[in-house]
């Protein structure tokens, strides 16, 4: 059987329409029926052609290997091919270093809760040792009145004791820039002057957004802990990683794969 004709018997063993297809892998439904007819120029090219073609395959159960294969061989350009397929041969690589750097990404939100505690717990020392020294007049508390005149952290009751030399813990008023990992990741890709297809996935692995984009198009991606990108044509790409420019990605070729976790980017990065 042809490739469209393998497609199309393997989508109906498992039960599946074309529309229920097109909503598994947000292909449009005239181009399903387009690939089950052996018509591939509705792909775009055979770069996209063999995006197609493994999400398909992964939807019904069919050998996408395979298939692949079949195409590279009866409808690829050969001059296209070598470069193509390498987006796919690091695909289980990539995947699997995605998930290794995942494991080792620190947790900024823990280190700024650890950050704060410890600032609270400096300033509250600090205002005990004001209150008590008996240099200055004031009368010492009384150890079982500690919960009573020991306010919560605040700059007002901290300028009039402490020392100008130690009046330092003040100035960390405001949350360490670590606390914005709790504010997630968001990401803003526009498309800008040829097709790209994008494929996002979240933190958990899952598939955020696959396909092909156009010129003009944006697309915005958000996950609390990571947002992982593969490009494959990153030169016609803008990204906004958590309202910081980044411009077009750089890359020896036209394929990059990036990760993206909460707080600045060009530190975040993976």
């Amino acid at each position: 059987m042809s490739i469209g004709q393998t497609l199309a018997a393997a989508r109906r063993e498992a039960g599946l329409s074309v529309d229920d297809v097109s909503a598994k892998t947000r292909l449009r439904a005239t181009v399903i029926r387009a690939i089950e007819n052996d018509d591939f120029s509705l792909c775009g090219g055979d770069f996209y052609a063999r995006a197609h073609l493994r999400t398909l395959a992964n939807v019904v159960g069919a050998d996408a290997a395979a298939l692949v294969a079949e195409y590279d061989a009866t409808h690829a350009d050969p001059d296209e091919t070598p470069v193509a397929s390498q987006v796919f041969e690091t695909e289980v690589a990539g995947r699997t270093l995605a998930r290794r750097t995942e494991r080792r990404a620190p947790n900024w939100g823990a280190a700024a809760a650890a950050m704060l505690l410890v600032i609270v717990i400096v300033v509250a020392a600090v205002q005990l040792i004001g209150n008590g020294g008996g240099g200055n007049g004031n009368t010492p508390v009384a150890q079982g009145s500690i919960s009573q005149t020991t306010p919560p952290v605040s700059p007002t009751p901290i300028e009039s004791t402490v020392e100008p030399s130690q009046s330092a813990p003040t100035q960390v008023e405001s949350p360490p820039a670590s606390a914005v990992a709790e504010a997630g990741v968001h990401v803003v890709l526009d498309v800008t002057t040829a097709k790209c297809w994008v494929l996002a996935s979240a933190s958990n692995g899952s598939v955020i957004f696959q396909g092909v984009l156009n010129p003009g198009d944006t697309k915005t991606f958000d996950d609390p802990h990571k947002v992982s990108l593969r490009l494959g044509n990153a030169p016609a790409t803008h990204l906004v990683v958590n309202n910081v420019d980044m411009g077009t990605p750089s890359s020896k070729t036209n394929v990059v794969d990036l990760s993206f976790g909460p707080g600045d980017p060009t530190q975040a990065q993976g």
